[in-house]
């Protein structure tokens, strides 16, 4: 069995917006032949586009980009931010890269055209710094340059697996989601920028076109993955009414300043219930204690009828509701008027509807801070092979607290910059036909089959299994039953997946269990991990463990082991300056003591 199709080229940039967009512009402006290949259309999928969008600068770069930045804000005071929020987890060296690269990559948007609203300023105990701008307007601008320099595209392509050689990546199968038809890519170097597995779990602030793909084909293919365990969630997404369900601007609303304090959270007794958990900060306190502290009011059976807890302004009353309606119209909408609808229009009804009761809001998986382990160039334990944005790890350590548009622009930068020299110094390889052979016919199963599970039941039983034992509040009984569930429902994608359609052009059941079998293994991994992590740390939180223990679990958790099980090893954090703290602390007090006022 062979690709009906095959392309040749330098370098395979899969991903196409924030991380994949910057890294294919940089490297094709360094000499090198790029090829992109997306699961949608550019600039129309994937998490980019959603973004607010607030591009990371320390205060002094950003004055000599021609902002008012801070001088008092130096990268060094960044650094140290970045490094004391993520709990000491984050790779040091990738940590003083990204502080580096920050500005280098907000120059390029600015030569790219990209429109910025503001630039807003760090304060003595905060951390928000941020060049503003919005989703929207990145992705735009990315496209237009990307355009530019004559990159080609495969549109509506899904990267199935990758192929390797000696050690080292050489190109990839893909699947022409409207046709049906595969293609091989033959190249010298590939870059995953796909985004996290937001779709692995039934609530979530994420598209879900972001299945865990980049992550689960590196793992497949034998690079090193980390930090499985440690997801950040949400709080305040909006749960109902069900036309804004998925929604995080009750969230962003709560962080306005002025106007977010008077955001009240409430269980189903009407009662304030953060000041029971934090009764300084109350519902400005972090999202992982926000999170934390709406889970344990739903299982005390005080949550809403749809599994979360009420975001209300009725002590304020209507009309203090509609002053605060027109102040964001007369102060935020106007100025940001190329904002996403969510913010222009849906945040304003929400608004409204408060006036006559309250919403219903809770968590829902927001960001991935583990995936595939990089250096600070970007680069994987695969030779070829490098990875940039959110599917990448090491950055962040137990918490993000700075930008993820920053992290795809500034990684995507320096991945374009590793891959091109990279490139320089190797030779294109023949692809293996037996690999070949062997992703078609295993992907080609479910076609052929004519009784078994079908793609809707093994997603209703994933999510079941993720929203069960993988949520906010995990503990060591239900991380076993999570592994073994896990593995039950792999071996159904695997043996018994059958698809009713026949045909392969747009069959979406076929796509379905494609990006089920890599959201299952990311959530496996995610499981092993942090059945093996007995500490809560930063975002990751254990019932059973509820201590942050610096003294036996400072470390970082390493997965490798692709088609032949699974293998963890602790490793202990890259550092180049700041040492990492002994001791064993309370959560809420390890939490407290390394966040500033406010968590992005």
């Amino acid at each position: 069995m062979e690709c009906d199709r095959s392309y040749t080229t330098d370098l395979l940039i899969i991903g196409s917006e924030g991380a994949g967009g910057h890294a294919a512009i940089e490297a094709r402006q360094r000499g090198v032949d790029v090829l992109i290949v997306t699961k949608g259309k550019i600039s129309q999928c994937g998490a980019s586009q959603m973004a607010g969008a607030d591009f990371n600068v320390d205060g002094r770069s950003a004055k000599s980009l021609g902002f008012a930045g801070d001088e008092r804000d130096s990268a060094e005071r960044f650094f140290s931010d970045i490094v004391r929020e993520g709990l000491y987890l984050n790779n040091q060296r990738m940590v003083e890269k990204y502080v580096e690269y920050c500005p280098k990559a907000m120059k390029d948007l600015l030569d790219w055209g990209m429109r910025v609203y503001l630039y807003e300023s760090a304060h003595s105990e905060e951390v928000a710094r941020g060049v503003i701008s919005s989703g929207v307007l990145w992705v735009r601008a990315i496209r237009k340059r990307v355009k530019e320099l004559g990159i080609p595209l495969l549109n509506d392509h899904m990267v199935i697996d990758l192929l390797t050689a000696g050690g080292r990546v050489n190109g990839a199968v893909a699947l022409d989601l409207r046709s049906g038809e595969t293609a091989l890519v033959n190249c010298k170097a590939i870059i995953l920028a796909t985004g996290g597995w937001h779709r692995a779990y039934r609530i979530t602030s994420g598209p879900y076109d972001l299945t865990g793909d980049g992550t689960a084909m590196a793992f497949r293919a034998g690079a090193t993955l980390s930090s499985m365990e440690l997801v950040q969630f949400i709080p305040l997404c909006v749960y109902w009414p069900p036309l804004a369900a998925g929604s995080i601007c009750t969230y962003i609303f709560s962080q306005f300043p002025g106007v977010g304090e008077q955001v009240h959270l409430l269980n189903r007794s009407g009662l304030r219930f953060m000041e029971k958990y934090d009764a300084n900060a109350l519902e400005k306190s972090t999202k992982a204690i926000v999170s934390i502290a709406s889970e344990l009011e739903v299982e005390a059976g005080l949550g809403s009828p749809r599994g979360g807890v009420f975001f209300s302004l009725a002590h304020l009353g209507a009309e203090m509701i509609e002053m605060i309606i027109q102040g964001i119209k007369l102060q935020f909408l106007e100025q940001f008027n190329e904002k996403r609808h969510e913010f222009t229009h849906l945040l304003l009804d929400l608004l409204e509807q408060c006036k006559h009761g309250d919403i219903e809001v809770g968590n829902a998986a927001h960001y991935m801070l583990g995936g595939i382990k990089v250096d600070e160039c970007a680069r994987t334990s695969i030779g070829g092979l490098f990875a940039a944005g959110e599917c990448s790890c090491g950055l962040w350590g137990a918490a993000r607290v700075a930008s993820a548009c920053s992290q795809a622009g500034a990684q995507g930068k320096v991945a374009g910059e590793t891959a091109a020299e990279y490139i320089k110094q190797v030779r294109l390889s023949p692809a293996d036909r037996e690999q070949i052979k062997s992703i078609l016919d295993e992907v080609s199963r479910p076609l052929a089959r004519k009784n078994g599970v079908n793609a809707n039941e093994i997603l209703t039983r994933m999510h079941q299994i993720s929203g069960r034992h993988l949520w906010v509040i995990k503990e060591g009984a239900g991380l076993k039953k999570a592994t073994a569930a896990l593995e039950l429902l792999e071996k159904d994608v695997q043996e018994a997946a059958v698809i009713a359609t026949r045909s392969k052009a747009l069959n979406y059941e076929w796509i379905r269990l494609l990006e089920l079998r890599n959201m299952i293994t990311c959530l496996k991994l995610s499981a092993n991990t942090a059945f093996m992590r007995e500490e809560s740390r930063g975002e990751f939180y254990r019932r059973d463990f509820t201590v942050t223990n610096n003294d036996d679990w400072l470390r970082v958790l390493e997965v490798t082991g692709g088609g032949q099980g699974i293998r963890i090893e602790k490793v202990k954090p890259i550092v180049t300056s700041i040492a990492p703290p002994s001791g064993k602390f309370a959560f809420e007090q390890a939490v407290n003591v390394s966040t500033a006022s406010l968590k992005r």
